[in-house]
């Protein structure tokens, strides 16, 4: 392995863990703000620091100044983005600033509409839009998209190279105002900054680095200390196998090693087989060819990690803790792995970014193996110990569970890893059913909507930009997913320990053996069909992802309007004991109260 190689190595390593570090501190706060909406109190928003304004002003006007600088440089003479824009590049220039300036355009005025009507108008231009629903700007740029996609298709080809130089110094435009008007509506004086209450969760890491490192009498010290570490290990090692992107094709000698020139000669453009006629750099830490069978092995010794801090904390409810720990994560593992099979015997592989190219070009796996994703969901959340199947840490059975004899920073290691095992389940869910980081119609030389045969709309896209929006896009669906799995905590109860083992051991086992039969009789009888029955399985693959662009649309749509139309909120939870106490002729007052 050269230099090179090793150096990109330690990149996808500080790539991934700090994204998964960073979404255990932003889940810890989802799972305190949700728990704060559904219990109807104040969420985790107290900690707050202050900046002087000019600095905040700095900083607000700082990211759209940058922008707006890349914007424009295909606009300014002698710069190489000026000299280099040709076609077919300039046409992906045109649509692309041209999209981002609508949508700069109509986010901008959005949130100076909602700012206006809930803070009150500034000026006359704030007061000229605070008449309009922000939901009906909302709706006016979602026309102003389509509208401005449909104009440059109708520019003539000799008219794009200039046309796109105009879209650039718009959008450049549109950056620059917007941060010049955020920048000027920041108060004088200190500003209290709270990030929704993500400061929160920086205080609380605070916190528990400075706490007491508590360590009962007759702990066996050494496992004591072990058993947080041994806990978080399999959560950092099993994201190795993670493929976050699609491949990086770099120019250079395939024939010889690769070279740091090489990095900064990317592939303009790529054909749809993915042939690289270079260097290819997998998005990944390890494309190992046991794939899934690496992760199944390393997380199975996280059990380890929960039996040692329960036998090792000298506490009954400790050991309790960790005896359900161990039976419970063992229990599942065999469970989890059989509901898989079928997924393996449609993909033809192990590995992982085999299994995310079969779904790119056919269909999702929640598609082929509905069933699958429900048993697989249910195991991994009783793998990571989430609710309902959080029985060995018990707070209204056995306290804590296994941690309980836990504080400081081995108590913040054991809650990190938990997190991070949160958002590790829900990229390996992502990758095994969600088409991982591709999306419909995406393809490596760029989007291409058809059925069958017959194609729709073909786009031709920049090799660079495909990488980059496999990337964003595999990382969006890993936060979409962690959040799911946080909605479950607030909202189903905790089950019974029996009914638990029950679940695991007579239905979800049963269930996943019978899958994996119905599976390879149905594989056998489309393989004999003959090609009638496998054209028209391509037909329905292509009308899933078809099914699966509109539905997102349609959810990015909800949700925008969700936020965006006021709720009354309502109190649908009473405690009747003050009534009861009433009719019974009140409560009788205490020697100090009285």
């Amino acid at each position: 392995m050269s230099l090179v190689e090793i150096v990109l190595s330690i990149v996808k390593i500080v790539i991934m863990v700090g994204f998964f570090l960073n979404m255990a501190a932003v889940g810890i706060w989802a799972d305190r703000r949700q728990s704060a909406m559904v219990q109807d109190r104040v969420g985790p928003n107290r900690a707050v620091f202050t900046l002087p304004s000019g600095l905040v002003r700095v900083l607000v006007l700082l990211p759209p100044t940058i922008l707006g600088a890349f914007a424009v440089a295909p606009a300014v003479p002698g710069l190489a983005a000026y000299n280099n824009l040709r076609l077919p590049a300039a046409f992906e220039v045109l649509t692309l600033t041209t999209q981002l300036a609508v949508l700069v355009s109509w986010v901008s005025l959005l949130l100076l509409s909602a700012t206006a009507r809930s803070g009150g108008a500034w000026n006359g231009v704030e007061a000229f839009f605070a008449r309009f629903d922000p939901r009906a700007i909302f709706y006016a740029g979602v026309v102003a998209h389509a509208l401005g996609f449909a104009a440059t298709n109708l520019v003539p080809v000799d008219a794009i190279v200039a046309s796109a130089r105009v879209t650039s110094v718009l959008l450049g435009v549109v950056f620059f105002v917007a941060g010049i008007y955020t920048a000027s509506r920041v108060p004088d004086g200190p500003v209290e900054i709270r990030l929704a209450g993500l400061v929160h969760s920086a205080a609380d890491a605070l916190k528990l680095i400075w706490k007491e490192d508590f360590v009962p009498k007759n702990a066996d010290k050494l496992l004591h200390s072990l058993a947080p570490m041994i806990a978080l290990f399999p959560a950092f090692v099993t994201m190795a196998v993670l493929p976050f992107g699609t491949r990086l094709c770099v120019q250079g000698n395939p024939a010889a090693p690769i070279e740091w020139r090489d990095l900064l000669h990317v592939a303009p453009a790529m054909g749809r087989d993915m042939v690289c006629r270079g260097h290819e750099i997998p998005l990944q830490i390890a494309d190992l060819n046991v794939g899934i069978l690496y992760m199944f092995a390393l997380t199975s010794t996280g059990v380890v990690g929960a039996a040692l801090a329960g036998w090792a904390s000298d506490n009954k409810f400790s050991l309790l803790g960790g005896l359900r720990a161990a039976s419970q994560m063992v229990s599942y593992e065999v469970a989890m792995g059989l509901s898989l099979v079928g997924l393996f015997i449609i993909y033809g592989s192990v590995r992982l970014a085999p299994m995310v190219d079969w779904q790119g070009e056919n269909a999702w796996g929640i598609f082929v193996q509905p069933f699958a994703f429900f048993l697989f969901l249910a195991a991994l959340a009783a793998e990571t110990k989430r609710v309902p199947f959080d029985q060995p840490e018990g707070e209204s059975e056995i306290v804590a569970g296994y941690f309980v004899e836990y504080s400081g920073m081995k108590f913040g290691m054991f809650f990190m890893g938990e997190y991070i095992e949160l958002f590790v389940s829900s990229a390996l869910l992502v990758t095994l059913f969600f088409g991982g980081y591709r999306l419909p119609f995406l393809h490596a030389d760029g989007i291409t909507v058809g059925f069958g045969d017959a194609h729709l709309l073909e786009y031709r896209m920049n090799h660079l930009a495909v990488v980059a929006i496999s990337a964003l896009t595999f990382f969006g669906k890993t936060m979409l997913m962690s959040w799911v799995q946080i909605f479950f905590r607030w909202t189903l109860p905790r089950f019974r320990y029996d009914q638990v083992m029950r679940l695991g051991w007579t239905k979800l086992l049963p269930l996943s053996l019978a899958n994996v039969m119905v599976t390879g009789v149905l594989v056998l009888a489309i393989q004999s069909a003959g090609p009638g029955a496998q054209e028209v399985l391509r037909i329905a693959a292509d009308a899933t992802q078809a099914l699966v662009a509109l539905a997102a649309f349609a959810g990015v749509v909800a949700l925008v309007v969700g936020v965006l139309e006021p709720t009354s909120r309502k109190q649908f939870l009473q405690s009747s004991a003050a009534r009861f106490a009433a009719a019974a002729g009140g409560t009788r007052a205490t020697a100090q109260q009285a």
